[in-house]
């Protein structure tokens, strides 16, 4: 834009004479990011033709503005000397106030956090309510930026365990694609991998109410497990040990009447591999129970496990092609 036409229009502005519709888009314009030094440097020729002085209440109210804008008192010595920022203070912050005042014409973006784990990686993540999450390999958690008034909610697929901080007055609701699980302050973990027939939830202390379509809620006691089938939608209640089944956060891998092919699945996320066992045939209905300790190696449970299932295995780069003994 050329600079009479910005400067018109600054100094139009300034002295408030635009109406109320066409302000509010002279506003968008000011704050965007092309012109910049032109509009500043119009701003500043219309305050050098005034004599203004401030009033006590000037500077309290400039902090407020620098705060709303993120401006400060350095930005300002860098347009004009000191003397010349307290003579024309008062006068600045309406303009100032362009970058603040247009959060209160335009609505509030709360911003969707979006944080995956890749295979073969694990995070911590901290909400904005200080609660935690420990996020699985393979997995992705979903939260707003500033969470609602009347809940707390996350989105998960994948598996993670969650540290819920208290808040009566705000329950804490994780989703998934087929349950939801509301809290108000406790410890339990979520397995829900899109690509798995099962959905499981596990307390470790505290409270859970778990819903799942067209089912009457059910609340969870401490050592309890809910596995939801996404095929059938039955649902099983059983009693585990905690220590067992979130073992996956200290590093152990330990298998309670699974199937191999959640064996291999898990395996995949941990080591970011890819397990192809097409030319097997494993019953569903059979099921394996096996403890794998911290350290010990992928090879070495492939072995294990070659044993126990009963194949052979050749690996290629990431890729580990099994075939039936």
């Amino acid at each position: 834009m050329e600079k009479s036409n910005i400067n018109r229009i600054i100094r139009k502005f300034l002295s408030a004479r635009f109406s109320p519709e066409t302000e509010e888009k002279v506003q968008k314009w000011i704050i965007e990011d092309k012109d910049i030094e032109a509009k500043e440097k119009a701003s500043l020729e219309y305050w050098n033709e005034l004599d203004v002085k401030s009033d006590p209440g000037t500077y309290s109210a400039l902090e407020r503005v620098n705060l709303r804008t993120g401006y400060n008192k350095e930005h300002l010595e860098n347009i004009v000397s000191y003397q010349k920022f307290t003579r024309i203070a008062a006068l600045i912050i309406p303009a100032l106030m362009l970058a603040g005042g247009i959060l209160y014409y335009m609505p509030f973006k709360n911003e969707m956090m979006e944080i995956s784990t890749a295979y073969g990686e694990q995070k911590r993540v901290v909400l904005p309510d200080s609660s935690e999450i420990w996020l699985n390999a393979g997995s992705t958690v979903t939260f707003p930026e500033v969470f609602a008034n009347d809940k707390r909610l996350v989105t998960l697929d994948g598996e993670a365990y969650f540290t819920v901080k208290k808040d009566t007055t705000k329950p804490f609701v994780v989703e998934t694609s087929q349950l939801s699980v509301k809290v108000l302050g406790t410890k339990f973990n979520v397995k829900a991998y899109s690509n798995e027939a099962k959905v499981t939830t596990t307390l470790t202390s505290g409270k859970v109410e778990v819903n799942a379509p067209s089912r009457h809620p059910h609340i969870l006691q401490p050592n309890e497990q809910l596995t939801y089938d996404k095929e059938t939608s039955d649902i099983r209640i059983t009693e585990v040990n905690t220590s067992e089944t979130n073992s996956w956060m200290t590093g152990k891998l330990i298998f309670i009447n699974a199937t191999a092919q959640e064996i291999f699945s898990t395996l995949e996320r941990r080591y970011d591999i890819a397990i192809e066992s097409h030319s097997m045939h494993i019953p569903a209905s059979k099921r394996y129970t096996v403890k794998f300790l911290k350290g010990e190696s992928k090879d070495e449970m492939l072995n294990l496990l070659a044993d126990i299932i009963g194949f052979t295995h050749q690996q290629n780069g990431n890729k580990i092609v099994l075939t039936q003994q």
